[in-house]
């Protein structure tokens, strides 16, 4: 029987599971988008890192580095860009868009974000005009 209860109460330490409440809760590990993307996040407490776990390049004449996600936590809010590389011989552009984390419960993130958008011109990077916001929901793994 004593061993019994040992067994039980390591199974019950090593559960890793435990569901996201607030913003605020540490949030880091694998998340999966409602199109069935991964995400890795990498929470710092005060910064947030946010990496692509899939082939995050989409078709391009030019070289496009995957989208990185850096979020900010003030007061329980997160807050930040998405930013994304995009390079034409040496010339470099790092082009950025909003987004926001609306809700962290129930072991869900919502979120509203834009994707960053290709220079029109490279030295200096010129822009065109943002891409729309769509919203995300993302599920713990």
């Amino acid at each position: 029987m004593r061993l019994a209860a040992v067994a039980v109460a390591l199974l019950c330490a090593c559960d890793r599971d435990h569901p996201v409440r607030s913003c605020g809760d540490d949030l880091g590990g694998v998340w999966r988008t409602e199109a069935g993307e991964r995400w890795m996040i990498l929470d710092g407490g005060d910064a947030l890192e946010l990496y692509p776990l899939f082939p995050d390049v989409p078709p391009s004449a030019l070289e496009v580095a995957p989208r990185v996600i850096d979020l900010s936590r003030q007061d329980g809010k997160l807050a930040g860009v998405v930013r994304r590389r995009y390079m034409h011989a040496s010339d470099a552009c790092d082009a950025t868009a909003p987004v926001h984390v609306t809700s962290c419960a129930s072991g869900t993130l919502e979120l509203v974000l834009a994707d960053p958008v290709p220079p029109l011109g490279f030295a200096p990077c010129s822009w065109p005009r943002p891409a729309a916001s769509r919203r995300e929901r993302w599920r713990a793994e």
